[in-house]
């Protein structure tokens, strides 16, 4: 069994939906599973709709999913002919989505961004199943929530790893299977959600599961660089890394591997995969428990609209344990992404 994760960019229209078919022919293998995101951006388009439903802007919460439906519509009219049932599909889909704003009066705010947001990845993964079964590459659309199962921390669930495993090895390992990242569900049949950019975790958690051979990324760059291609001319790709070197790397702000991801391959010590859905021949980066001795020495991350808050006591006084203690439950408790620099008196 081998593990795909592909994200969003790599599905954001019909002809990346179309080149994701290509690198699945190419890379030909039944026996995988295909991790997929929600269709590009439409995760910050659905964090909108939840603002939006919180503040009591009827108005906006319905226009923002109407044009959330007419992206999916316009897509899969690139995509399938006319009679094909996903555009009921869609219909309904997005029909049940607004009977569920109505009907919703919770105040929780965490519950209800993760039943929402959470749609993102379930609508994404059948259009691409129902595509890909079109030309011929036959695979079975697995609900993850079914299989992934979870407490109820919404946003930042933690994985019941005992009832996970269980129903995880009931899967036939000899089929094709596209599935959702990001999400999975609590002993009640809520959604909840790994955080964002959880579907690389989502990935880790079906390779430790099953055992997979191995597990592959899908992006939009050749691999792991030593900076951000985006704001960096000059960058260096590294052909190999270990567990260690790559969690460091993703817990400073490389954004290409989900720190969580990490833990459960380096547990069994399954490889993994950074390669570029753009060019599929390439062979990118190996991350795995082997420490090579690199060339590059150096790496370079940006990180922009971050802030800085300096803490300090009105007494003149030092922090205690209690102190930092107290600002960490805070953090915690409105699961805000906190990086500790030091801490001022």
């Amino acid at each position: 069994m081998k593990i795909y994760k592909f994200g969003g960019s790599s599905i954001k229209n019909y002809k990346r939906i179309k080149n994701l078919s290509k690198v699945i022919k190419i890379n030909k293998n039944n026996n995988k599973i295909i991790v997929l995101s929600a269709i590009g951006k439409n995760t910050n388009k659905l964090e909108k709709v939840v603002n939006n439903f919180f503040i009591k802007n009827k108005k906006n919460t319905y226009i923002q999913v109407l044009n959330i439906y007419k992206n999916h519509f316009k897509m899969i009219k690139n995509l399938f002919i006319k009679n094909n049932f996903i555009f009921k599909y869609i219909k309904f889909f997005f029909n049940e989505f607004i009977f569920f704003l109505k009907k919703k009066k919770s105040i929780k705010y965490h519950f209800i961004y993760d039943q929402i947001v959470g749609s993102g990845e379930l609508i994404s993964t059948k259009i691409v199943s129902e595509y890909l079964n079109l030309i011929g590459l036959k695979n079975f659309w697995l609900d993850c929530r079914n299989y992934i199962k979870t407490d109820n921390s919404y946003r930042e669930a933690h994985v019941n790893w005992q009832q996970t495993k269980k129903k995880i090895k009931k899967i036939n390992q000899n089929l094709f299977y596209i599935t959702q990242g990001f999400i999975g569900a609590d002993n009640n049949y809520f959604t909840t959600t790994f955080g964002r950019e959880g579907s690389d975790y989502t990935a880790s958690i079906f390779s430790f599961c099953l055992n997979a051979e191995s597990q592959t990324t899908w992006k939009d760059v050749p691999g792991i660089l030593n900076a951000d291609p985006r704001f960096f001319f000059k960058k260096k790709i590294f052909k190999s890394l270990s567990y260690k070197e790559t969690l460091e790397l993703s817990y400073y702000g490389a954004s290409v591997i989900h720190p969580k991801t990490l833990y459960p391959l380096k547990k069994k010590k399954i490889p993994l995969y950074i390669r570029s859905f753009i060019f599929p021949k390439k062979k990118g980066t190996l991350v795995s428990d082997k420490y090579i001795n690199n060339v590059i020495t150096s790496c370079f991350i940006v990180k922009k609209k971050q802030k800085f808050i300096f803490f300090y006591k009105k007494k003149f006084s030092f922090f205690l344990e209690k102190d930092i203690s107290l600002i960490f439950k805070y953090i915690s408790n409105y699961k805000i992404n906190f990086f500790n620099s030091k801490f001022s008196n």
